[in-house]
């Protein structure tokens, strides 16, 4: 039988019977009719599609994918107390239940493919070697690297295309939830410090993240008790990202350009005034889109969002005061913002790493209450 006497109605049925994503493009590619009536397949049929082609055509598998649905799902859970206990629990079951949260309550379009593959090439490849200049292997394979080849030698182990994507991922995720604190004015939802360090305790494993007084990592995940000690040092590896001088003056400098700022310098992260701080976290927290800042020249970044940087700018310069903070971790607090802080939300799971054996006390110097969730007494997902 041929597909010329059969209905448009039945075509269009045909992506719910096929297999994987490269099926569905090779039978679009065969005649235009067909074309046409494969392309209307819902958003959900196409992920589902995609998914079937992990990690063939998606790597890396599953960060590629959460990345390109995390955003969707972040929406879905966004400003709603039970959707968003869902998202903690997904982040409880570490990066592969995170991907399973993201196919059950998002989609993609073929032109939402499209353009992920063409920013793998624009801005995830390029940042991914920024980041192995500054932490992976090309730094280390710097000349005399323990001896003033760079300027921060640091014992880590980092996978650069892993930590792209946790932090095109984070942005997805919690990039959103910056409105509430750049237009106060409006009441914006956005997730709690404590929803955010269960994304990088779970979703970024590493062998030091264990309990301490006022943090409680759960058995779950990359942590449940039958696996291995986790073999990965994520958490470490992105501390020392997001608190080295390169990355720090890689953003001051794409301030300078995009958004015009000659005043933005490379102080000293003590030094650094608070709109600074937070207008680099703003920027650094926008997901993929908002990574374009780092890895491609003016004149080539999306113009609408080189003018959406400009206007969180003018944002930030009309706030009164900082966003509040809260004190976590042990020995020496460190001040997590309400807005999202990735460099400081990243040192509380690995605090281990630092400072003293002292209990850490929420509340010390805060002037604020306790939150019990922070005992993170939740239902866990099933192991």
């Amino acid at each position: 039988m041929s597909f010329d006497i059969l209905p448009n109605e039945i075509l269009c049925l045909l992506p719910l019977y096929l297999d994987n994503i490269e099926t569905f493009t090779n039978a679009a590619a065969s005649c235009r009719r067909l074309r046409d009536c494969l392309y209307t397949a819902h958003p959900d049929t196409i992920l589902r599609l995609a998914a079937a082609s992990a990690p063939t055509f998606f790597s890396p598998h599953p960060h590629f994918l959460v990345a390109a649905t995390a955003r969707q799902a972040s929406d879905w859970a966004l400003g709603n107390e039970s959707r968003t206990l869902s998202l903690r629990r997904a982040f409880q079951g570490g990066i592969d239940s995170l991907y399973k949260f993201c196919v059950q309550h998002a989609g993609l379009s073929l032109d939402d493919i499209r353009r992920t593959h063409q920013a793998r090439f624009s801005i995830i490849n390029p940042l991914s070697d920024k980041i192995d200049k500054m932490a992976g292997k090309q730094w280390y394979d710097t000349e005399n690297f323990w001896s003033g080849g760079v300027s921060e030698p640091y014992t880590i182990d980092t996978e650069a295309d892993r930590a792209t994507m946790q932090l095109i991922i984070y942005g997805e995720l919690f990039g959103r939830g910056m409105d509430a604190f750049l237009q106060p004015e409006k009441n914006l939802p956005y997730f709690s410090i404590r929803t955010r360090i269960d994304y990088l305790t779970y979703c970024l494993p590493d062998w030091v993240c264990s309990d301490y007084p006022g943090f409680q990592r759960l058995s779950t995940g990359p942590y449940a008790p039958h696996l291995d000690r986790p073999d990965e040092g994520d958490q470490v590896a992105m501390h020392h990202i997001l608190h080295c001088g390169r990355w720090r003056r890689m953003w001051s400098a794409a301030i300078r350009s995009a958004l015009g700022d000659d005043t933005f310098t490379d102080e000293e992260e003590e030094n650094e005034h608070w709109r600074k701080k937070l207008l680099r976290n703003v920027l650094q927290s926008q997901g993929l889109q908002g990574m374009q800042l780092v890895t491609l020249p003016v004149d080539r970044m999306d113009q609408d969002y080189v003018q959406k940087a400009r206007r969180m700018k003018q944002q930030v310069d009309q706030l009164d005061a900082p966003p509040p903070v809260e004190r976590l971790g042990k020995g020496t607090l460190t001040a997590v913002s309400f807005a999202p802080d990735p460099p400081n939300e990243v040192e509380i799971p690995c605090r281990n790493m630092w400072g003293p054996w002292t209990a850490a006390d929420p509340d010390e110097d805060s002037g604020e209450e306790s939150d019990p969730d922070w005992e993170l007494n939740l239902e866990t997902i099933e192991q």
